[in-house]
């Protein structure tokens, strides 16, 4: 197995392996201490199908059904696209593709769930010639950036996450009552104490403030945080190749999409997500 580097501060690229021929837990091991060091792992070259992909993820843990309202909904798959059954793009005020749009905002996928997830992997099936990037951002090296008064200031502060709070923004009625009755607002820490690689914040999206502050002064409290957040220093943007698997710890970085260059192009993406044990609450 051959690894290179993608990023100074977390990041790494996995060369010559087949997920289809894994035969050892010492490689899903070796794979495991990667993503919990680097946060964010790739793995190129693999055209698997769905069941390959269902199959490689359970190595990591039990995977989470997908919610309600969205493609996939009830199975273990994310489907990710922007087109429509009979293969044509759908238009910009369609809610697949509001939902795109909502992507493009940092966020970690399922901070809405009292348990929130352990991490994504998700397989690129067909991609944009131009653009149409994942960003991620190292949440334990912004940590690391704030001045120690400030760590000490938040290290206790619980928020609120709101699955509504994000897609609000696009659109007002994107949230369907029925998802709003399945994802009520749950709390979560503002800092985990993850691993031995050091604390994260957990931001995001889907976070609205902190609990037990009024508006004004939960907003600026985040506002102060977001203030020592390098958008630059902190940022792998991955350029997608056919058949790239990305994997990444959805509590230690925060991660978006961006958008497609030029005329629009089909994308679509396939995702599995890890559960995780217990709420962010309990567990640190």
């Amino acid at each position: 197995m051959i690894t290179n580097k993608l990023s100074k501060f977390f990041a790494i690229e996995i060369k010559n392996l087949d997920l289809r021929k894994i035969t050892s837990k010492e490689t899903i091991n070796i794979i495991s201490d990667l993503l919990l060091e680097f946060s964010v792992v790739v793995i190129r070259n693999q055209n698997i199908t769905d069941d390959e992909h269902i199959k490689f993820s359970e190595n990591f843990g039990t995977l989470e059904l997908t919610k309600v309202g969205t493609d996939g909904s009830g199975s273990k798959l994310i489907i990710l696209r922007n087109f429509d059954e009979n293969g044509n793009i759908v238009p910009s005020t369609d809610r697949q593709r509001l939902n795109n749009l909502a992507n493009q905002a940092w966020h970690s996928d399922s901070s809405f769930k009292k348990i929130p997830s352990k991490m994504s992997i998700l397989s690129a099936k067909m991609i944009p010639s131009l653009g149409g990037n994942t960003e991620f951002l190292s949440m334990r090296a912004s940590y690391n950036a704030l001045p120690q008064e400030l760590k000490l200031k938040i290290d206790d502060k619980i928020c609120w996450h709101d699955y509504s709070h994000g897609r609000s923004k696009i659109d007002p009625n994107l949230v369907t009552p029925e998802e709003k009755e399945a994802l009520p607002p749950v709390k979560q820490k503002l800092v985990l104490h993850d691993n031995r690689y050091g604390k994260s914040l957990y931001l995001g999206a889907h976070c609205r403030n902190v609990d037990g502050m009024s508006n004004n002064d939960s907003n600026a409290l985040l506002a102060e945080i977001n203030s020592y957040i390098d958008p630059k220093k902190f940022v792998y943007s991955h350029v997608w190749e056919p058949f790239d698997l990305i994997m990444w710890d959805n509590r230690a970085v925060l991660h978006r999409a961006t958008p497609i260059k030029g005329k629009i192009q089909k994308r679509l993406m396939v995702r599995t997500t890890v559960a995780g044990q217990t709420s962010t609450i309990n567990e640190y």
